[in-house]
């Protein structure tokens, strides 16, 4: 079905006006309408549930929405691998896989996304020894520039499969992904409040003696939380169902959510209400199964920039941002994430070779972030800062070429399956440069 109008992410920072929007119901009508683009001479770009905060998605050309391909295609319980349409949400993935016992490794704290728009932008969570989602794959199917199907593995079209895993939609539509799962697990989980310095020096080996450690620093305050989350064999042990909506719902979401509200109305008032909600930080503890440790609601709406950095230059560089917001006065309303990952070997991944801090940046929707989001670029563009492709970013391809190794592999590729660019816009005109 084909319609047209106005096409917004869920962030609001990005819209655009493509001629048309189609949401094919069948892997052939979605063959049938890139191959008709491509006779036309059209662009097509696939957006989803808008959770990039980058123009990635946007196009003035043909949309493609994928959502209906969502179906579970395989479960080899010995192999412990799924297959699935690329258009599934990764919550409905996630509950896929507990029915049958499995799990993925690593995830990051939103499951709204498709699973082909998760790896097209680099999602990921946070652990020193396991790698973003990308890393669980183990084959791809895509429709190509013409519309016809190629599948993809280490074995199989083995250049496309290393960099088709994080691809920026450049490459051709996903429409099947292979995973390797591992059995079901839980995560004990605890999270405390920490004075920023302690935070920072404590950081490294916290973050090496943990599975997953995820933490938040509040501007304008001296609190940093630290949630440390390891597998473990205790029972499931979580607060009542109404003390949990209490604290990740109400006050996580629609209290904060009322207190940024009217700091974006009071700016003066931000830097004491960042305080306020600092100081209430507690210790929560819990044990569930993985996905339900890993994933966070997300109903208060926000623009957000990440950088991955080199994991040596975090701390250092969470102080510049620190010294930024003090010397601009900036009035910052949302916390700056912490993260890391290990090196990996998939060509635009942000940890593509190298030991990965990450550091993320936000402001609630609706508020001014160019100046607040340009001066941290600026602090990581001297650390060799790798930006996150979902996310806002002001780079070009110029800059980006000279931080990834495998950057001419990734583009000698791309000019191989996609040689007239069918399937880029401005922002990958923008950030690869254009296909000819």
């Amino acid at each position: 079905m084909a319609r047209r109008g106005a096409w917004q992410n869920w962030g609001r920072n990005q819209t655009c006006d493509p001629i048309s929007i189609e949401s094919p119901r069948s892997l052939l009508e979605l063959c049938e309408l890139v191959g008709s683009a491509d006779r036309a001479g059209q662009r097509v770009r696939i957006a989803a549930t808008g959770h990039s905060f980058s123009d990635i998605a946007c196009t003035d050309s043909r949309m493609l929405r994928i959502e209906a391909l969502d179906r579970v295609i395989d479960v080899d319980r010995d192999a412990m691998t799924i297959t699935v349409e690329a258009g599934i949400r990764l919550f409905v993935l996630n509950d896929e896989l507990a029915k049958r016992g499995l799990g993925l490794s690593n995830l990051g704290d939103i499951d709204k996304q498709t699973l082909a728009g998760a790896l097209s932008t680099g999602t990921h969570g946070t652990s020193h020894r396991l790698g973003p989602i990308a890393a669980a794959v183990i084959g791809l199917e895509l429709v190509t520039a013409n519309g016809d199907l190629v599948t993809c593995s280490p074995t199989e079209e083995p250049e496309l499969f290393e960099c088709a895993r994080i691809g920026l939609g450049v490459f051709g539509i996903i429409t099947k992904v292979r995973l390797q799962c591992e059995p079901a697990f839980r995560l004990h989980s605890l999270e405390e409040p920490h004075e920023f310095e302690e935070a920072l020096e404590s950081w490294n080996s916290i973050t090496a003696n943990n599975d997953h450690v995820d933490s938040y620093w509040f501007p304008h305050s001296e609190v940093v939380t630290i949630k440390a989350a390891n597998r473990t064999d205790r029972p499931i042990w979580v607060k009542s169902r109404q003390k949990q909506w209490r604290e990740e719902v109400l006050i996580g979401n629609y209290i904060f959510g009322g207190l940024a509200a009217y700091g974006r109305k009071r700016p003066s008032k931000v830097p004491s209400i960042a305080r306020m909600v600092a100081s209430n930080m507690g210790r929560v503890e819990k044990v569930d199964v993985s996905h339900r440790v890993f994933c966070s609601p997300r109903l208060i709406r926000f623009v957000e920039m990440e950088y991955a950095l080199p994991i040596e230059q975090m701390q250092a560089t969470l102080r510049r941002i620190r010294e930024l917001i003090e010397s601009e006065k900036l009035q910052v309303d949302f916390p700056v994430e912490i993260r890391a990952l290990p090196a990996d070997d998939i060509p635009l991944s942000m940890a593509h070779g190298r030991e990965t801090a990450f550091l993320a940046v936000h402001v609630s929707s609706g508020t001014p972030f160019e100046k607040y989001f340009r001066g941290v670029e600026a602090i990581m563009d001297e650390v060799e800062g790798r930006p996150h492709w979902g996310k806002m970013h002001f780079q070009t391809a110029e800059k980006l070429a000279p931080r990834y190794a495998e950057w001419g592999k990734f583009q000698k590729v791309r000019a191989t399956w996609d040689p007239e660019g069918r399937f880029a816009n401005a922002y990958t005109d923008r950030v690869l440069g254009p296909t000819k």
